[in-house]
């Protein structure tokens, strides 16, 4: 596909849309890097995430499990952006 600098500064581009059944969902991970994993209380992720699928259950002595809510987590990524550690990816969905 060919594309003219004047398409491209006009706006006139569009991408092809991808079928339903090519799209690949993703879902947030926390790793083991997680700063609640060692006692930092952070929960940036948690702060950061608009459904609330990011939950933190006490696991005592200042300690927080991060937990994400089975069918809550939406793929948007906000949550891996603000975490300090990148302890947050974003991994493919399996079936």
């Amino acid at each position: 596909m060919a594309i003219s600098r004047a398409d491209l500064f006009r706006g006139r581009l569009r991408s092809e849309p991808v079928p339903s059944e090519a799209r690949q969902a993703l879902e947030a991970r926390i790793g083991a890097a997680c700063l609640s994993y060692i006692g930092t209380d952070c929960r940036m992720c948690g702060d950061h995430c608009e459904r609330g699928a990011i939950r933190f259950r006490p696991l005592g002595r200042g300690r927080w499990l991060p937990i994400i809510e089975e069918g809550g987590c939406t793929g948007c990524g906000d949550c891996v952006g603000v975490c300090p550690v990148k302890a947050v990816t974003m991994e493919a969905v399996t079936a």
